[in-house]
C-alpha cells in the first residue's frame, strides 16, 4: 500500500523555490534515505510530509486513518523547549496524553536512548547529542506509523550509535514506515533500503540500495561522485 503520495510539489518561500514539480510514491514500511546538498530541500520536504508545513503548489497524501499527527513521528536535530523544561516534565507529560505510552515503556526506551542520564536536566542546557537522543525518542512514544528521523546519530558515540540503529532496524520489521535524512552513509545502509537525492530543487535519483551498490559499491562512493558533479540527470556517470 502506498502510505505516501507526493504529487507534483513545489515549496517556494516568498519568491525562491526550494523544491520544483517533485512527484514520489512511498510503500508502507519501506525505509528511506533522502540525501543531497545542504539547503537542498531535504528538512523541508519532511515537514511537509510531516504535515507542519503546506506546499505552495501540487498535494501530499498520506494514507492513515485518524489523526495523522499521532501517526507521524518525527524527530528533528533541534527543539525549542520553554526555558526551565526538563525531560522528566516531557515524559510526564506524554504519559497523560497518550494512552498507549506508559511509564514502563519509557522505561524500556530508556535502555537504549539512555535520557535518564540528563532526565532532570533543562533541556535548553543539552549536548547535541542528548538532544538527538531525546527527540529520537519522542519520535516513536506513540507507535506511530510513519517515523521521520533527521540526522539520527549526529553527536553520538559509537556505542549508542550502534544500539540506537539496531533498535530502529527492529522498528521497521514491524511494517513502520521510515523516512531519514542523514550525511552519514553507513547509516543509511543499516537502515534502508531506498535513496532518494535531492539536486537543483528535484529529484535527481531516486534508487534502491541495492541498486546503489551494485553500480557504485557504496552509498558514500555514490554520494562522492554527486558532490563532485559526476551524476547527470540521468543518473549516468558524466564521461
Amino acid at each position: 500500500m502506498k502510505i505516501i503520495e507526493i504529487n507534483n510539489l513545489t515549496k517556494k518561500f516568498k519568491q525562491k523555490v526550494i523544491l520544483e514539480d517533485i512527484s514520489l510514491q512511498i510503500e508502507q514500511g519501506e525505509a528511506v534515505a533522502i540525501l543531497g546538498r545542504n539547503g537542498a530541500g531535504k528538512t523541508t520536504l519532511i515537514e511537509m510530509i510531516a504535515q507542519s508545513s503546506k506546499p505552495s503548489k501540487g498535494s501530499i497524501k498520506i494514507n492513515i486513518e485518524g489523526n495523522l499527527k499521532q501517526e507521524i513521528g518525527i524527530q528533528f536535530q533541534e527543539g525549542n523547549w520553554p526555558s526551565g523544561l526538563c525531560a522528566k516534565d516531557v515524559i510526564e507529560f506524554y504519559v497523560s496524553v497518550f494512552p498507549n505510552f506508559s511509564i514502563e515503556k519509557f522505561n524500556e526506551l530508556n535502555k537504549i536512548f539512555e535520557v535518564k542520564d540528563f532526565y532532570k536536566t533543562p533541556l535548553n542546557r543539552l549536548s547535541g547529542g542528548q538532544k538527538q537522543r531525546f527527540n529520537a525518542l519522542l519520535s516513536i512514544i506513540n507507535d506511530p506509523k510513519i517515523i521521520i528521523l533527521d540526522e539520527l546519530t549526529t553527536g553520538l558515540d559509537m556505542e549508542l550509535q550502534f544500539k540506537i540503529l539496531n533498535f530502529f532496524k527492529e522498528v521497521v520489521k514491524n511494517n513502520k514506515t521510515l523516512l531519514i535524512v542523514s550525511h552519514h552513509p553507513e547509516e543509511i545502509e543499516a537502515l534502508c533500503k531506498r535513496v532518494i537525492v535531492i539536486d537543483n530543487k528535484k529529484v535527481l535519483l531516486d534508487s534502491s540500495v541495492e541498486d546503489i551498490k551494485n553500480k557504485y559499491k557504496t552509498v558514500r562512493e555514490l554520494m562522492e561522485l554527486f558532490y563532485k558533479g559526476g551524476l547527470d540527470e540521468n543518473n549516468q556517470n558524466k564521461k
